[in-house]
């Protein structure tokens, strides 16, 4: 019987009451706005509609949404990424590779086999692209070409899956909605940070960090970003992890915040590393898919970064 915890559909429509009041306020502030930065933040606003509710929707169909959502956001991300590389500069035989190895890794987290993948996909990255490379005498740009698809898969397959594999930690105590709750810490969290190192950075934002690479990048951005989110971690915890609830309130609550630490610290990085990215691919944005947002890689990218770090860390300290 398909069932959703009365607690999660509660904070799922809080979100959309956020949401709410967000385009309100959007409404408000556009009204004397220019036309081209009008259409850009209503773009993104929908945006933001559409990705909600994809998130939603994955969070209550449970485990295989989730693992859904992953699979098809992770392909999304590494078409794009493939493009910034060069359709012709990697060749369809490497292109079918990669993609195969994309799917033979959801398959067999769909068949249980999680914990293999996890510990051999890699080496099995590492080996099946280099050998069909080679075999093939695909030898033009080797290096370039191969160690990109490598990282392309690392990102947005391996990497990315550890949201998914948060749901999956043997036992783990679940929290009050369930263990989709360790799911949506990290992306509520991460989404969090990148939202508010934007915003301060945009207000206060002097002291550019990696001006080459991500110009609007600011070390009051970073601060101000650190500071939220670990605030809302110290908040959203009690309800979606069981770091409070297994430790002492005051050890809970540092835990708590010490995760919120890690995932905008990680976060940062891992924007500034899809900068690096797009900077040698000679690109503002991965695509124009998502409206006032750029690619799928754009919305993704702190991600690849936080996901890995939040779920070694979850299983370090349970």
């Amino acid at each position: 019987m398909f069932f959703v915890n009365p607690l999660l559909m509660r904070m799922i429509a809080g979100l959309f009451a956020a949401l709410t009041v967000g385009t309100l306020v959007r409404m408000v502030a556009l009204r004397d706005a220019a036309p081209d930065l009008a259409r850009s933040r209503w773009g993104s606003l929908k945006t933001w509609w559409v990705l909600a509710i994809l998130l939603s929707t994955a969070v209550m169909l449970g485990e295989t949404g989730i693992l859904l959502l992953i699979a098809i956001t992770g392909a999304f991300g590494l078409r794009e990424y493939i493009g910034l590389v060069g359709w012709k500069v990697v060749g369809w035989p490497s292109i079918l590779v990669v993609f195969s190895l994309a799917v033979s890794f959801y398959f067999a987290i769909l068949l249980g086999y999680e914990g293999f993948v996890r510990e051999t996909a890699p080496i099995v990255f590492l080996v099946a692209l280099g050998a069909t490379r080679a075999s093939l005498k695909l030898i033009d740009g080797y290096i370039r070409s191969t160690a990109a698809l490598i990282w392309g898969l690392m990102l947005f397959v391996y990497c990315l899956s550890h949201a998914y594999f948060l749901i999956t930690i043997p036992n783990a105590a679940e929290p009050m909605v369930g263990k989709v709750g360790w799911f949506l810490y990290l992306v509520i969290l991460t989404e969090t940070n990148d939202i508010a190192q934007a915003i301060v950075g945009r207000q206060f934002g002097k002291t550019k960090i990696t001006p080459r690479i991500s110009p609007n990048k600011s070390l009051e951005g970073l601060i101000g970003g650190v500071f939220v989110t670990m605030t809302f971690a110290a908040i959203l915890s009690p309800w979606l992890t069981t770091l409070i609830r297994d430790e002492a309130i005051t050890s809970g609550i540092a835990l708590a915040m010490l995760a919120g630490l890690l995932i905008s610290v990680f976060g940062f990085l891992g924007d500034i590393n899809m900068s690096g990215i797009k900077r040698d691919a000679g690109v503002k944005d991965g695509s124009a898919l998502l409206p006032g947002q750029g690619g799928m890689i754009d919305r993704m990218d702190s991600l690849t970064f936080t996901a890995p770090i939040f779920y070694y860390f979850v299983r370090t300290i349970l």
